[in-house]
């Protein structure tokens, strides 16, 4: 009888939380459904080997969302622990980066509602993907972002720079497509 009330509880969790989950994840993986689908299941399994110890301190929504938070914690973790791509110091794009008249941030900003921006940052590398949803999306502080990446706010800035660089170069190109 117990067990029954346990999965009716979580057949409930899962139809009123995975929906707005999976937007959550969608959002902060570099809007790649497939990782998001992955990860949102490997959330709800977390949610239901926890349940018994769901103390109710807190909503259920709050409960799921925290687990959310923590597995997508894991997830950046994974991604900034695997190989940084170098970028040659001497490229154009890299230069004009210093440029005052330019402003990356809001080029960036500006974009990341349209579909080409979309596809611009599936191109990228998924670090980088990650860390300008991270910054940009989330609203993420270079320290936050370091804290979580486990990496010092100086390599974060630096990503963050060949991050910039690598999604205008993309941009830029995919304008040029488009005419």
């Amino acid at each position: 009888m117990a067990e029954n009330r346990r999965e009716e509880k979580f057949i409930s969790l899962y139809e009123n939380f995975v929906d707005e989950i999976c937007r959550y994840v969608f959002l902060r993986t570099g809007l790649d459904a497939g990782l998001a689908e992955d990860i949102t299941q490997d959330i709800f399994l977390d949610v239901y080997k926890c349940m018994d110890e769901f103390k109710g301190l807190c909503s259920n929504r709050t409960w799921v969302f925290r687990i959310a938070r923590n597995k997508l914690v894991d997830f950046y973790r994974k991604q900034y622990s695997q190989k940084v791509e170098l970028v040659d110091i001497n490229d154009p794009l890299t230069g004009n980066l210093s440029i005052p008249e330019q402003d990356t941030e809001s080029i960036i900003e500006s974009a990341l509602e349209s579909r080409m921006v979309c596809d611009c940052l599936n191109r990228i590398p998924e670090h980088y993907r990650i860390t300008l949803i991270l910054k940009y999306v989330d609203g993420k502080s270079v320290k936050q972002i370091a804290e979580l990446a486990d990496k010092s706010a100086k390599a974060i800035e630096s990503i963050l720079q060949r991050a910039k660089t690598a999604f205008i170069k993309e941009y830029r190109s995919a304008q040029k497509k488009e005419g």
